[in-house]
């Protein structure tokens, strides 16, 4: 849900570029032909009374007919029966906390939206949002459900809530506002504006680039690039049209209407609603990289960053150490930070790919190239939006189709979310999203790995504390991850008991039994103290807490309390993966890779590498593309899918939560708090589109 905030003083205007600009006016939100869609409100959950008022409601359903009918969309209507039902899932406008309503019938070109009021904590006047939903059923019935048939953003509604202690101005015109009151009508265009997408829709946050907004309807009217706020929720603050106030601004000045425009109506269309007359501009072009195959000989590389040139550095493994390939490239151009890197064959052609993401500084973003000739699989997307701590992932095969899935989790900072995504048509589709240790108030962030610990053909996801607490770790089912019902396989536990700071975690099977290895290290603030307990003895399904690491050493000299980050690969081609330690001492940027003999030697053996050509670097060493063993293709009947012995269509579920943003912007620095009492989330649940 995304908010719009009160603002009492005029502002300067801003306006777009100068050249190139159309004759510009406001749109009128008059009627027009089918096919239009019915906003359909209900007020059933209205306890405050607030639309007692007839002449709120009569604001509000003016509003909800005027742009459902400048819309132009064929939805699907929703009617669960038999095997195929449906739960909507909202914020209740009155308290805020979420409701599910059980296979809630939506007629075609319909959009069903739950309308209320309360207390709105720290300056809001409105919160606005599509819904989200569980779903079981045929395919064809998910299709339905998340589609509604429709090719573009298609909600099947939501909700909207309006602060009951404003001083409000409901009239139809503006007769009578007066400097000290707000005006109903401006906050009620906006809030559905969020409804149909405007700041919420992945259909919107995908056409984001560089603080601006891309889609080709909205530039054609501006001139240009439209700049937005910080976490891309609203055009920035001030944006004009024509000399005219935009509807989707952050904020709203007392005693003025702010209409409908032409550049509002523009986003919808690039969302999808009504015909697409422009197509988005091109991000523009980039000298081209020197990009290179990392799958060019027997084994795979690890790519090690930490260099103040931001490029990474590939080292393969041959003769029991490390040793550079003389390989490098420039994944981000410009970017000088940190980076971590993370690999997985996520196209299917059986060669393995690689994902690269930021640190702090930027909005945090995630690219994939193609491991065999370096061309993108997924552009540039932001993840997490507004959040600039930087990002931690993990590649493996989670659903069990073969291809690799990626999990990503926020750096310090965060609370401990964790999202995993597969990869299909380009772009990364919201598979999980979830709090990882149940406690969305922790702000040390979480780290992330993956690997099948219990031989079930799906990588198990193993999460790990950030910094803060004792650092702690929890392990999820994979095969409860693919259908977003997160469900720990072990008890929480503490590896490093005493340790408040981060820890890392990689799985790989080092042995060659066929079972993943778990390896846990802490970072930065502690001695790089590395353990190890085998997939031999984890998958007797006995919690690791109860186990006896069978291996225990430090990686570098005991007196340095850097700390270590690990990466798991087999580099060598001989089917064992080989474990990559990295000092996270900013003056020793060192490196030392162990296979299994060496570790159960306590580490001896392992020569020292110094990878960035030298002890120095930015935020001491990362190591990556660890990738866990090839996952075992095993039959998918559990509860959640059904398969039929009469060839009908087989039942699958799927989930999404509804819409909950935190505007990270200063316009809308109160966003968080979407319930009084509730916990201050951070992120948003990226909907599934």
């Amino acid at each position: 849900m995304l908010n719009w905030l009160t603002r009492r003083n005029p502002r300067p205007n801003r306006t777009g570029p100068a050249t190139k600009r159309p004759a510009l006016r406001l749109e009128s939100l008059e009627a027009r032909e089918v096919p239009a869609v019915l906003i359909q409100l209900d007020y059933s959950y209205d306890t405050f009374g607030f639309f007692n008022n007839a002449e709120a409601r009569a604001t509000l359903e003016r509003v909800a007919s005027e742009l459902g009918n400048s819309l132009n969309a064929n939805l699907a209507a929703l009617v669960p029966g038999g095997g195929n039902q449906w739960t909507a899932t909202f914020y209740n406008p009155a308290t805020g906390g979420q409701v599910n309503l059980a296979n809630l019938a939506i007629g075609a070109n319909t959009i069903k939206l739950f309308a209320g009021a309360r207390d709105i904590p720290g300056g809001a006047a409105g919160v606005g949002g599509f819904g989200g939903y569980g779903i079981s059923g045929s395919q064809s019935w998910i299709n339905t459900v998340q589609t509604r048939g429709h090719g573009g953003f298609a909600p099947w509604g939501g909700s909207i809530t309006f602060d009951t202690n404003l001083r409000w101005h409901f009239g139809a015109t503006t007769a009578g506002l007066d400097s000290n009151e707000l005006d109903f009508y401006s906050v009620a265009v906006h809030e559905l504006g969020h409804v149909l997408g405007i700041g919420t829709a992945n259909q919107w946050r995908n056409l984001i680039s560089g603080g601006t907004f891309r889609g080709g309807n909205a530039m054609g009217v501006y001139g240009g690039a439209v700049p937005v706020t910080s976490d891309g929720a609203h055009w920035a603050d001030g944006i004009t049209v024509n000399g005219q106030a935009v509807s989707l601004d952050p904020s709203l000045t007392y005693g003025q209407r702010v209409n409908w425009t032409n550049l509002d109506s523009a986003a919808l269309r690039d969302l999808g609603w009504g015909a697409v007359t422009a197509t988005p501009t091109p991000e523009p072009t980039v000298p081209p990289l020197a990009r290179v195959p990392l799958n060019n000989g027997t084994g795979t590389p690890v790519a090690f960053s930490g260099s103040a040139d931001g490029a990474l550095t590939l080292y393969t493994y041959s003769g029991g150490a490390l040793a550079p390939t003389g390989q490098s490239f420039v994944p981000f151009v410009g970017y000088r930070g940190v980076l971590r890197v993370t690999g997985g064959d996520f196209n299917g052609d059986g060669v393995t790919d690689y994902v690269v993401t930021t640190g702090a500084g930027p909005q945090s973003v995630i690219e994939i190239f193609n491991g065999r000739d370096g061309s993108t699989l997924v552009g540039q997307t932001p993840i997490f939006h507004g959040f600039t701590g930087g990002l931690f992932i993990s590649a493996g095969d989670i659903d069990g189709d073969g291809r690799a899935d990626l999990a990503v989790s926020a750096d310090g900072g965060a609370g401990p979310h964790v999202q995993t995504f597969r990869v299909a048509n380009g772009r990364l589709e919201l598979q999980s999203s979830f709090f990882a240790f149940d406690d969305p108030g922790f702000r040390g962030g979480a780290r992330v790995a993956l690997g099948d610990l219990n031989r079930d053909g799906f990588a198990d996801l193993v999460v790990t504390t950030g910094g803060l607490v004792e650092a702690r770790v929890a392990i999820y089912s994979g095969s409860t991850l693919r259908h977003n019902n997160p469900t720990r396989l072990y008890a929480d536990y503490i590896p490093f008991v005493g340790f408040r700071g981060a820890m890392n975690a990689v799985v790989g099977d080092m042995d060659g039994d066929g079972l993943g290895e778990l390896v846990f290290s802490p970072d930065r603030g502690t001695v790089a103290h590395v353990k190890m307990w085998t997939g031999a003895s984890l998958a007797t399904g006995a919690n690791p807490n109860g186990l006896t690491a069978a291996s225990s050493f430090y990686a570098f000299n005991p007196a340095d309390p850097s700390g270590a980050r690990l990466a798991m690969r087999d580099m060598d081609g001989d089917g064992r993966t080989e474990l990559v330690v990295a000092s996270g001492n900013r003056q020793n940027a060192a490196a030392r890779a162990f296979n299994f003999d060496q570790m159960m030697a306590s580490g001896g053996g392992a020569p020292v590498v110094y990878p960035l050509g030298g002890p120095n670097s930015i935020d001491g060493l990362y190591a990556g593309l660890e990738v866990a063993q090839t996952a075992t293709a095993t039959d998918d009947n559990d509860d959640n899918t059904t398969a039929t012995a009469d060839g009908t269509e087989p039942v699958y579920t799927v989930s999404v939560a509804p819409r909950a943003d935190k505007c990270s912007c200063g316009g809308c620095a109160a966003l968080a708090q979407l319930a009084a009492g509730e916990p201050d989330d951070l992120f948003a649940t990226v909907p599934v589109a």
